[in-house]
């Protein structure tokens, strides 16, 4: 179980009752009325300004109603994995607007196929656990364009996904390819293998499009998340710590609305607070403060026992170079040390712009070295060897040629891929290409990797659907 990283019980505590205030001085706004009906039919009070006042009670009731874990699910139905505090799974982003072009090397706008390419590079590599998108295709029709997208994913992985959408339609939609994939909705509600990414807008405004989606999603047993872009700076105040007071504040709203209308609903709690850049504006993806409010966050997800949101593995390089992997194992390292539940954006390039294969499978590596870094220590009796270090000392002999060298140093070792430069000072002058070496990686798993497919049948019904909306 880890330990809070920045906030122990008494500053959680503190956090909390600012974030209640917030909830209770400041409230929401909101225009629709069947959110505003169920806020206030539960005890919310509607102030002069209209906006909608939710009370202490209101927060403690839904923190001591919602359940503390999510059983994700494969495509195909399996338990992948539950979403609870203290345990960290990884996946990439979405709605990337451009991609590296895989032949080319060269910067594009993002395709269909960007998609299917890159979710299938995702589904091969193990610290993946859960995929996204990672491009918003511009090839697509915008009428169908998130359906599509859920579908291209749907094809290429059998891992859970975690699906972005701008309307209820889009919303519906997934859901009826989602219904399709499971064999009928009632199998869907007992096994959902995607979750959706809902994010009202900062500060605490949450629209009727955003209310739409949550309430459909509270309805039918999808899970689901509400986080903000509470960017310190943009959206939220300048402090990271205001940051994640509003954001809380804008989550457990959502939080709230969810419960009040479907007491069984799914929640991770979060949001993202990352920082504007001073000198040009840009929600930075590689600021060292977002990698704090993310820990932050999931300190105060083990505050609440909910699972938490949060991000890792991004940079706002444009490339694979020092500042990229830099900033990419910095949010790795730090959510794993938190125990974010579900850490996104892996691979994220361009502070949010920019998707690269090559930086999935470098990501990948980073996510096993964390894991390896921060693995429990072994006091057995193997792992001390002290029969071991008595016969080597005795015999003065190097434990290179020991037996038990060989039989455990794989479990005790890291072992780098051949892309990590462990040469000898003799190749000096050896070229290290080291985007060349993953391109070579990114273009044997597209070559070999084959995730498990969909029925012909389904396939047939999913292209039928996305053809008639």
């Amino acid at each position: 179980m880890t330990r809070p990283l920045f906030l122990p019980k008494q500053k959680a505590a503190r956090i909390h009752e600012a974030t209640v205030q917030v909830l209770e001085q400041t409230g929401i706004a909101l225009d629709h009325e069947e959110a505003e009906a169920l806020y206030l039919g539960a005890g919310a009070q509607k102030d002069a300004e209209g906006r909608i006042l939710l009370p202490r009670a209101m927060v403690q009731k839904a923190l001591g109603q919602v359940s503390r874990r999510i059983p994700f699910f494969s495509r195909d139905g399996e338990k992948a994995f539950v979403g609870r505090r203290n345990t960290t799974h990884f996946g990439p982003g979405s709605d990337a607007l451009y991609n590296i072009d895989k032949k080319t090397g060269k910067l594009r706008p993002s395709v269909v196929a960007d998609i299917a390419e890159n979710v299938r590079v995702a589904d091969a590599l193990s610290g993946f656990e859960f995929v996204m998108s990672m491009a918003l295709p511009r090839d697509a029709p915008q009428e169908k364009l998130y359906p599509l997208v859920f579908a291209e994913m749907a094809k290429n992985t059998t891992k859970p996904l975690v699906v972005t959408a701008t309307s209820l339609a889009d919303i519906q939609q997934i859901y009826d390819l989602a219904c399709i994939i499971s064999d009928g909705p009632e199998r869907l509600r007992e096994r959902p293998f995607f979750l959706a990414y809902l994010e009202p807008i900062s500060p605490l405004l949450l629209a009727r499009s955003i209310v739409d989606r949550l309430l459909f999603c509270a309805e039918k047993d999808i899970p689901m998340l509400f986080a903000a872009g509470a960017n310190c700076g943009g959206g939220a105040p300048i402090t990271p710590e205001g940051g994640v007071v509003q954001g809380g504040a804008e989550s457990l709203a959502g939080l709230i609305l969810a419960l009040l209308k479907n007491e069984n609903a799914k929640f991770i709690y979060g949001a993202n607070t990352s920082v504007l850049d001073m000198r040009t504006s840009i929600v930075c993806y590689g600021a060292p403060e977002w990698f704090r409010t993310v820990a932050m966050y999931a300190d105060m997800g083990k505050f609440y026992g909910l699972p938490s949101w949060g991000t890792a593995g991004c940079s706002d390089s444009f490339g694979i170079d020092a500042q990229s992997a830099m900033e990419a194992f910095e949010g790795i390292l730090l959510a794993s040390q938190a125990g974010t539940t579900l850490a996104h954006d892996v691979g994220y390039l361009a502070h949010g712009a920019l998707y690269d294969a090559r930086m999935l499978v470098l990501s990948d590596e980073m996510i096993k070295r964390a894991r390896h870094l921060l693995k429990g220590v072994d006091l057995s009796d193997d792992a001390l060897a002290l029969d071991v270090i008595d016969e080597a000392a005795r015999k003065n002999t190097l434990y290179l040629a020991h037996p038990h060298t060989l039989a455990v140093f794989k479990k005790a070792l890291w072992l780098p891929p051949s892309y990590i430069n462990r040469r000898n000072i003799a190749d000096y002058d050896y070229g290290h290409d080291l985007p060349g070496m993953l391109s070579d990686s990114v273009t044997a798993i597209l070559e070999t990797h084959r995730p498990r497919p969909l029925s012909e049948q389904k396939i047939a019904e999913i292209d039928r659907y996305i053809a008639s909306i």
